[in-house]
């Protein structure tokens, strides 16, 4: 698909690793002012210390990760800034298999499939599942610990949580829209399958 720019937006990757296969989770900020690539770094940086204090210590020791890296989505050849990461989760139980993730429903004011974003994170401890469902705690926790996110420069100054929508209709859209996230939720408390992050998927 040929780059598709979205105006004054980041996305932002944070890579892991279970059982030698890559996790990736993005996140989308847009930014208040003009984009730089101190700006980039800074909010790299952020999210990294997000990962260490209040996503990782709710995941299984199986997981660790390595890297985040925020990139200028407003062109082709944008900047990009990158935060070094070395954090293992902080639950001393076996993770749940590989594809095992708990869906994050980031939520905008904007009805429809535009306006939700979700998150398949991984490295779920096998202590908070029961069959196919997610302790109420885990997931009380795991959801207060993405709502820090919410809110324009209230996670790090200059930048919003942002749902990007790239289609509308079923149609691309010419240039992807940033829509604020107001809240987050898990709309249901079963676990859900990533295939990707399967062994042999990839590394």
């Amino acid at each position: 698909m040929a780059f598709q720019p979205v105006p004054n937006a980041a996305q932002v990757t944070i890579a892991g690793k279970q059982d030698a296969q890559l996790t990736i989770n993005d996140l989308y900020f847009e930014a208040s002012g003009a984009i730089t690539g101190l700006g980039l770094t800074n909010l790299a940086t952020n999210v990294a210390n997000w990962v260490t204090t209040s996503l990782a210590p709710l995941l299984s020791h199986d997981w660790a990760a390595s890297a985040v890296r925020a990139i200028d989505l407003s062109s082709a050849t944008g900047l990009a800034g990158e935060a070094s990461l070395s954090t293992v989760g902080g639950v001393a139980t076996e993770a749940a298999p590989n594809n095992v993730a708990a869906c994050v429903s980031l939520r905008t004011a904007q009805r429809g499939r535009s306006g939700r974003g979700r998150n398949f994170v991984p490295g779920i401890p096998n202590a908070v599942v029961t069959l196919n469902t997610l302790d109420p705690t885990f997931i009380d926790d795991l959801v207060n610990a993405y709502l820090t996110l919410v809110g324009a420069g209230s996670f790090t100054p200059g930048w919003e949580l942002v749902v990007v929508s790239r289609q509308t209709a079923g149609a691309l859209r010419p240039t992807g829209i940033s829509i604020p996230v107001t809240n987050v939720i898990m709309t249901t408390p079963y676990v859900r399958s990533m295939r990707s992050r399967e062994v042999g998927h990839g590394a």
